[in-house]
């Protein structure tokens, strides 16, 4: 029940949509002081290896996070303005877009590396490494089998 008072129904949807919101929640709220949101904090992570001599290609990011480009493309766009990243065409085919971490973006990412490993844990705490192990599959099992049913090849 929640604190309503009410019966939530007991079906996977809920649990999964109820766990996937509290985590984004829980991250967005303690991100807010560096300014900063989880699709955002996840980018910077990604970004780490590439520099401005070997920056990343946009498309790596949609492909990555399964986002559209749109989405990606306002992330990086208020990545740019925050002065995490920097972004340029490709001097071969300007439709491609190229990413990189500034330096301000390096020593955020730095200073918030263990964040997601701690959000990770808090997520799984309480269970056995057993039951972490298995946790981990169950969730990979459970995508694949929505990509196969949606008839998308692929998986974790």
């Amino acid at each position: 029940m929640d604190n309503s008072g009410r019966e939530h129904p007991d079906d996977y949807g809920y649990y999964i949509q109820k766990l996937a919101k509290s985590v984004k929640y829980l991250a967005d709220e303690n991100l807010t002081a560096h300014k900063i949101t989880f699709e955002q904090i996840k980018v910077l992570k990604f970004l780490q290896p590439y520099t401005q001599e070997n920056p990343a290609n946009q498309k790596d990011i949609e492909v990555m996070f399964e986002l559209r480009r749109s989405s990606v493309t306002s992330i990086l766009q208020n990545m740019e303005r925050s002065g995490l990243v920097s972004r340029s065409g490709d001097a071969a085919d300007g439709r491609i877009k190229r990413v990189w971490l500034t330096e301000k973006g390096r020593e955020l990412n730095l200073s918030l590396r263990g964040y997601l490993e701690k959000l990770e844990k808090v997520i799984v705490s309480g269970m056995t490494e057993e039951e972490k192990a298995s946790f981990k599959q169950l969730l990979k099992r459970s995508i694949q089998n929505v990509e196969m049913f949606m008839g998308r090849k692929g998986g974790c």
